[in-house]
């Protein structure tokens, strides 16, 4: 029996690995963030980012956060406007620290952020996350293991707003690109 539509078998599922040759291009990355204490966090100044603001490319991104306080995550307020007309990149947005509790008890504590992949996937039902990190006034370095989950780059995906198929990796290029010509026009 024959299916209209794109095709989406195991699109999302990356840990099942049985074609050697396809993980070596796995876009899927685990990485250990690490926020010292340092120049940026000096008092008289006003703050600048340790990470600026930024929409995550992938699926989703998972963070485990330790109890360093030298950094806070923060998120753009969607609901708030300064009046200012905030842009993507956060200028003039009102932001909202990520609380995490002081002490973490015996499961850990996650952050999950939608990425611009699954937020197109799902015709923007799901928004992606526009986040950045900064410095506060705490001494203990923050560490955060992050596990930023992308696709296949042979998978095929289908975007409903613009009813287009294509594979992960082309669709990957073109928001990358669409990100550095917003950089290169600033």
């Amino acid at each position: 029996a024959s299916q209209e539509g794109p095709q989406h078998k195991d699109c999302l599922n990356i840990f099942d690995k049985e074609d050697e040759a396809n993980a070596a291009y796995d876009t899927s990355i685990l990485t250990l963030l690490s926020y010292k204490k340092g120049k940026r966090h000096q008092k008289n100044k006003r703050p600048q980012p340790l990470v600026a603001p930024h929409t995550d490319v992938g699926v989703i991104t998972c963070l485990l956060f330790d109890k360093g306080d030298c950094a806070v995550l923060q998120r753009a307020d969607t609901h708030a406007s300064t009046g200012t007309g905030g842009n993507e990149q956060g200028v003039d947005r009102k932001w909202i620290d990520v609380r995490l509790p002081s002490k973490v008890p015996d499961d850990p504590i996650f952050v999950i952020n939608i990425g611009d992949c699954l937020s197109e996937l799902c015709d923007f039902v799901l928004p992606s996350t526009l986040h950045r990190v900064m410095p506060t006034e705490g001494t203990t370095a923050r560490n955060c293991l992050a596990l930023f989950v992308g696709l296949n780059p042979s998978d095929e995906i289908y975007l409903p707003t613009s009813r287009e198929t294509m594979t992960y990796e082309e669709w990957r290029k073109r928001r990358i690109a669409k990100a550095a010509k917003v950089l290169k026009e600033k």
